[in-house]
């Protein structure tokens, strides 16, 4: 059944301060919550960031798009059939329609069961989540972006978020660094790794001054070369481990057959946060390894 909002408002996690969290000076490896713990709730929900905290995770992702009147909402699909009553693209309908459909449980889908809770806003979930959990900003559509990062600013929560980017590694100059709110709020570039050049492409984006990356790749091995200019420019690297990412088979159906061999292995490569939608299991993880070295 879906987690109650009001069982888990109290609960508290981590001093969400993302510049603090990413600097590898912590230790500990990173536990990102896909679209909110919402296993037992519903994805990108209040009660998904209420869950998400009350299991001691550092930082939930969400995704974030606007309404046709500008109205910034909590869902992933371009549409809310999947993981709500209602129907239609998000983009093209009022915001008081996406807020009469009721949120579908765990992953959403016709057979799933229906919670009494509505798409939320992205202000609403910062505000859940403000003082309490980091938050990793997903924005659909490059459209939204100067709205999302006007919202942030607006409510003061910049160091608790974290927004993200596409970069070209090989372009000339990187514009975003010249943004008014670059280096207000933290920003996590994201682009594939290529073989034998990972360190090199770190220098080629020293300029983003990134606390974090995200990367996908096809050898762990180049992950781990880089640990150098890694722990120069101070900066944790954040892998998916989505059965979606497609980085190689270190996905979330084989960490709950064997954990090691995917987020222990991850681990020992130098990777300091994984997304995953195996809340559960990987905080399970987590305390077990707790104590076998550090997560840079």
């Amino acid at each position: 059944m879906p987690t109650s909002p009001s069982s888990l408002a109290t609960a508290t996690s981590h001093t969400p301060d993302v510049l603090a969290m990413a600097s590898r000076d912590n230790a500990a490896i990173l536990t990102i919550a896909h679209r909110g713990f919402w296993k037992n709730t519903a994805e990108n929900s209040i009660a998904s960031i209420e869950a998400a905290i009350a299991h001691g995770v550092e930082m939930v992702e969400i995704d974030t798009q606007a309404t046709i009147d500008g109205h910034l909402v909590v869902i992933h699909d371009k549409t809310l059939d999947r993981t709500t009553t209602g129907t239609g693209v998000v983009s093209n309908l009022p915001f008081d329609t996406v807020r009469k459909a009721r949120l579908k449980a765990g992953a959403g889908g016709v057979d799933a069961a229906v919670t009494q809770e509505c798409v939320p806003t992205l202000e609403e979930i910062l505000e859940a989540a403000r003082g309490r959990i980091a938050v990793n900003i997903d924005t659909k559509f490059e459209r939204d972006f100067p709205s999302v990062v006007d919202t942030v600013l607006r409510l003061g929560v910049e160091a608790q978020v974290l927004v993200k980017t596409d970069i070209d590694v090989d372009a000339a100059a990187f514009p975003l660094v010249n943004a008014d709110w670059f280096g207000r709020i933290p920003h996590m570039p994201m682009f594939r790794v290529r073989k034998d050049r990972f360190a090199e492409d770190l220098r080629r984006i020293a300029a983003f001054r990134a606390p974090m990356i995200e990367v996908k790749f096809d050898d762990l091995d180049d992950v781990a070369a880089a640990r150098e200019e890694l722990e120069r420019q101070n900066v944790r690297v954040w892998i998916n481990t989505l059965d979606v990412s497609h980085c190689l088979d270190l996905n979330d159906t084989r960490a709950l057959d064997d954990p090691h061999a995917v987020w222990t292995r991850l681990k020992q490569a130098g990777v300091g946060a994984i997304q995953t939608d195996e809340i559960a299991a990987f905080r399970a993880w987590v305390a077990a390894t707790r104590n076998e070295g550090d997560a840079a």
